[in-house]
């Protein structure tokens, strides 16, 4: 076992074996492996797990079946299930399809925005598609304009236990803008409040009416949300403004949203364009612009470093689907991408509700994250798109071990606190881990419209140090 993490006598499997003592020019392993969870007072609300890739044999762990929400930590399962479904090469695609021919400038029949489900469309790619149909004629039509997003459905919100103002908890549609999120930007001159709603993209940036903002005189809520008449209302707590401002919000329409800023888009480039109306499929026609996204991989590896919950969800959304599956909604959804973990790591089905992790009723142990990630396929799956994480020692300062290296996913929801993935030496991996905690009494005790409840920040600190032990720990033994 020289090189290699000993067992514990605490666990209910694998032989005991006494860790060698350091060798010359190697890291020596921060303190003992329970002395960690003793540190951190987090023992009985954390489980963890590690994984030899080179025999499959457990060779530590702590509360190895303990089930905990593992919050982003999912977006790990879901990129394989993606894989799984969709393959690799897999394209979303955006179409604009006409109904009659361009003549002199003017579409002879209806116009339709087909979203193909793609969770990376923004304003710039709306505005690709704007001018595509402008350098093919198009200035005005004599039909209507219709929006179609019946590729995925519609879900108004991934979680909503969240607070209703953060905009990582919009709606999902087949048509999806801007990750489903509205710009609200505020500006406090000679005591008046001045605010805009917007689309805003790295070169355009349209106003938006479907989604509008109202400043009330209210103590609280700080922000109140009303849909009706197919504009999502916002109102917002003056004394929470301050001089000056913006954030993003979440859209619940995500439809509508889009197909008024292809409207504005293309009325910015001089195509008339009336309001959009909804429509289940698009009629028979031709496609006049398309726009395509970035391989899947390119999609998983980008919601993997910024952990974009939308970008989980149509992902899972769309793999059930394509499986044959029924995906009429998350928790249906999730169930299938729970069944699929299972078989493929032939253990126990987590108990999932989303493919993000926004939600803290998905439970899975340890025990079966790192197991599940110990397979070829996980190994390959996640190699090359993973994030790298940076070693730290129990002082919290960085460190280097040569030749090793940590590529993980992380996840956090308000006292929850989850890392799972692999260490490598000399480029191969040679351990996959999972670390999961949560003390779900302070998570019922917190107020639900609080995106910050107290003691939060700090019971989170205190996860992470105990994270970053275990993970040195177990890279040191690499060394």
């Amino acid at each position: 076992m020289a090189g290699a993490v000993a067992c514990v006598p605490t666990l209910a499997y694998g032989e005991v074996v006494e860790r060698p003592p350091a060798r010359a020019g190697r890291v020596t392993p921060p303190s003992s492996f329970e002395a960690i969870f003793q540190a951190s007072g987090l023992a009985s609300n954390s489980g963890c797990v590690l994984v030899d890739l080179q025999n499959g044999r457990v060779l530590e762990g702590h509360n190895p079946d303990l089930a905990r929400p593992p919050a982003s930590v999912t977006k790990a399962m879901t990129a394989l299930y993606a894989q799984a479904k969709l393959g690799n090469d897999h394209r979303f695609t955006t179409s604009l399809v006409a109904t009659g021919p361009i003549n002199g400038g003017t579409l002879e029949g209806d116009l339709y925005l087909v979203g193909g489900g793609d969770p990376t469309l923004d304003t710039d790619g709306l505005n690709t598609l704007a001018a595509q149909i402008k350098a093919a004629g198009l200035r005005r039509i004599t039909g209507r304009f219709y929006v179609v997003s019946s590729a995925l459905p519609l879900i108004e919100a991934i979680d909503p236990s969240q607070p209703i103002q953060v905009g990582y908890n919009p709606g999902l549609s087949g048509l999806n803008l801007n990750y489903n999120r509205v710009y609200f930007e505020w500006k406090r001159q000679s005591g008046q409040y001045h605010v805009t709603m917007d689309a805003r993209s790295e070169r355009v940036r349209p106003r938006v009416v479907s989604a509008t903002m109202s400043i009330s005189r209210r103590g609280a809520p700080t922000y109140g949300y009303e849909h009706r008449g197919g504009v999502e209302h916002w109102s917002v707590a003056q004394g929470a403004l301050g001089n000056g401002g913006g954030r993003w919000l979440p859209v619940r329409d995500p439809a509508t949203y889009g197909a008024e800023v292809f409207q504005v888009l293309a009325g910015a480039q001089g195509i008339t364009l009336p309001r959009a109306m909804k429509r289940e499929r698009a009629a028979s026609g031709t496609v006049i612009a398309q726009l395509q996204s970035a391989d899947l991989r390119s999609i998983q590896r980008s919601m993997l470093r910024y952990s974009t919950n939308v970008t989980a969800e149509i992902l899972g959304l769309s793999a059930t689907l394509a499986g044959g599956g029924r995906a009429g909604s998350l928790r249906a959804s999730a169930q299938a991408m729970g069944r699929w973990v299972a078989q493929r790591s032939r253990q126990s089905q987590p108990n999932l509700f989303n493919h993000s992790g926004l939600t803290e009723r998905s439970r899975i142990t340890a025990k079966e994250m790192a197991l599940f990630l110990a397979k070829p396929r996980s190994r390959n799956g996640l190699a090359g798109i993973l994030k790298e994480i940076n070693l730290e020692n129990g002082r919290g300062d960085g460190v280097e071990i040569p030749s090793v290296r940590v590529f993980a996913k992380s996840g956090t929801l308000n006292f929850t606190r989850g890392l799972a993935g692999y260490i490598e030496k000399n480029g191969q991996q040679r351990y996959a881990f999972a670390i999961f905690s949560a003390d779900m009494a302070a998570r019922r005790a917190a107020t639900p419209s609080d995106e910050r409840p107290a003691g939060a920040r700090r019971w989170r600190g205190i996860a992470k140090v105990q994270e970053k032990a275990l993970v040195y720990r177990w890279a040191s033994a690499l060394s």
